[in-house]
């Protein structure tokens, strides 16, 4: 029993932060046997049966069930193994899927602000099944709206699906794995087949480029798709919600820039170019398109203005060249851009690494002291720096900066090259340059973001167990004294600054982790080329 204890404190202590907060919301929205077999799987992945079944402990049934709620919710995926001559499943856990359950009453709360208690209805109902069809999702609705047409509700759900909130469930063996693809076209690419290889290649990069140009005729086909059609199978698309929440943070940061005038453009050029943005091809490939004016005027026509600005083409084109021109960059100018002439196109990855820095900085603030992250931000910017040079462009006496750069060191939000003149690597004859690795950065904040969260996530299910056993069982309120409902409220208030708490620090892990998932998606592709 010690062994088995000390080995539980071992694996808890070596899990990463986003293992833990997947973990623990498992946990608490689908029971004690779910987070065991997420436990196993995230320990030893691509696990047959008969080998979760010994890893678990779980009886054999409990296991089938268990496993065929991770799989409708959408947590844990089953392919074929083709090496097996039974043709057994294997299963793997989805970690990301798990931290989004933390935002499913933030998604529900979006879909309500833009098309009303009808979506919202409709996108509970799916969140709750993890996929549904139309008739589980009509009946859900029954229950919550009873009084509630037919015809609202498919109106409803079918403004979801035209605006990729819904997406249909794709089978796992029809799912296009970018890293697969880019192995297999390396493999292909031999001495004996370079001509044919080379061919192929062409092709299929002329290919890619007709599917990205002549997205509209894709997206024009898909308008015409319905939540009622027979057969489909329905689940939310966080491509969707991550592209409108990233809107209104790149919104806000245009604001506090350059004025409300140059945020609204922004917001406007990325409303046009969103729905041919999430498309999958368009994902897979990290491609952003870019949009003419007039479709940024159409779509400023269909959508309304919250600002009340009149639109002219001669003003928007203006105002678009002047970001181009811009020191900032965070719109592009393609010239030629075919019938509707020149095009624009937002730079998404800058945008989300901008405000990736803003968090970092406010980070070391916060650790620091305002003269270190004047220092980080110098390193940043400048990539490698000696100490001196450091001393003489922060403006920081030595002895201070010194002390810093070593406190940033000690944490590893510095790092140290070293380039030696000699090849005894003599100190004296060494240079020690500073420089920021973001990636690594990026990993310890999130981690450590993470593994705050779980905590938040622990001390909020501790507050609602105690105000669960405050009331008793089928207590009341009311049947409480004044002494008791002061308690109560305080618990209550506790609860919820730890739920407003856990919402922003989500948030901020999310700006976070989108700009890193962006730059590695396009690393990946460059890669791929």
């Amino acid at each position: 029993r010690i062994l088995v204890s000390l080995n539980r404190g071992m694996t808890e202590s070596s899990r990463s932060g986003v293992e833990q907060v997947a973990l623990l919301v498992t946990k608490l929205h689908l029971g004690d046997a779910a987070e065991t077999v997420c436990n196993a799987l995230i320990r030893r992945p691509y696990r047959s049966l008969k080998e979760l079944h010994g890893d678990t402990g779980l009886p054999l049934g409990q296991l089938r069930n268990s496993l065929l709620v991770l799989i409708q919710q959408n947590l844990v995926t089953a392919q074929v193994d083709p090496a097996s001559k039974t043709r057994e499943n294997r299963y793997d856990v989805d970690i990301p899927e798990a931290v989004l359950r933390i935002r499913y009453p933030k998604f529900s709360a979006h879909v309500r602000s833009i098309f009303g208690e009808e979506a919202e209805k409709i996108m509970e109902a799916v969140l709750d099944n993890g996929r549904a069809t139309w008739d589980q999702i009509k009946s859900f609705c029954a229950t919550v709206l009873p009084n509630e047409p037919e015809e609202n509700l498919v109106k409803a759900g079918d403004s979801l699906v035209h605006g990729k909130y819904l997406v249909r469930v794709v089978p796992t063996a029809d799912k296009v794995d970018i890293v697969t693809a880019a192995v297999k076209k390396a493999a292909t690419n031999t001495k004996a087949g370079k001509r044919k290889a080379a061919a192929q290649e062409e092709e299929q990069r002329a290919s890619k480029l007709r599917r990205l140009e002549l997205g509209a005729e894709e997206e024009e086909a898909a308008v015409y798709e319905s939540i009622t059609n027979e057969g489909a199978i329905w689940r939310f698309n966080p491509q969707a919600f991550m592209w409108d929440f990233r809107c209104l943070a790149i919104e806000q940061l245009m604001a506090d820039r350059y004025g409300p005038s140059t945020a609204s453009l922004i917001n406007l050029l990325l409303k046009t170019v969103r729905l041919k943005s999430l498309q999958p091809v368009n994902i897979a490939n990290n491609h952003i398109p870019a949009a003419s004016v007039d479709a940024l005027l159409r779509e400023h026509k269909l959508s309304g203005d919250e600002h009340n600005t009149h639109r002219t083409w001669e003003a928007t084109s203006e105002a678009l060249s002047t970001l181009c021109q811009d020191s900032f960059k965070a719109v592009c100018k393609i010239l030629g851009g075919g019938a509707d002439g020149a095009t624009f196109k937002p730079d998404i990855e800058l945008l989300t690494s901008t405000l990736r820095q803003q968090i970092i900085d406010s980070v070391i603030e916060a650790k620091f002291g305002a003269r270190a992250r004047r220092i980080f931000r110098l390193i940043v910017e400048r990539k490698y720096l000696e100490s001196k040079t450091v001393w003489d462009l922060s403006m920081v006496p030595k002895k201070d900066a010194n002390d810093l750069l070593c406190r940033m060191l000690k944490q590893q939000f510095l790092q140290m090259q070293e380039v030696p003149r000699s090849a005894d690597h003599n100190a004296q004859r060494t240079f020690f340059l500073w420089f920021v690795d973001m990636k690594r950065v990026c990993r310890l904040l999130g981690d450590e973001m993470c593994r705050t969260l779980a905590h938040l996530l622990q001390k909020r299910e501790e507050k609602r167990v105690e105000c669960e056993e405050f009331l008793g069982v089928g207590g009341e309120v009311g049947d409480l004294t004044a002494p008791q409902l002061k308690r109560y409220q305080a618990l209550e208030a506790a609860g919820e600054k730890l739920n407003s708490a856990i919402l922003r620090l989500d948030e901020t892990l999310m700006v976070l982790r989108d700009a890193t998932a962006l730059e590695e998606r396009e690393e990946l592709r460059w890669r791929t080329v």
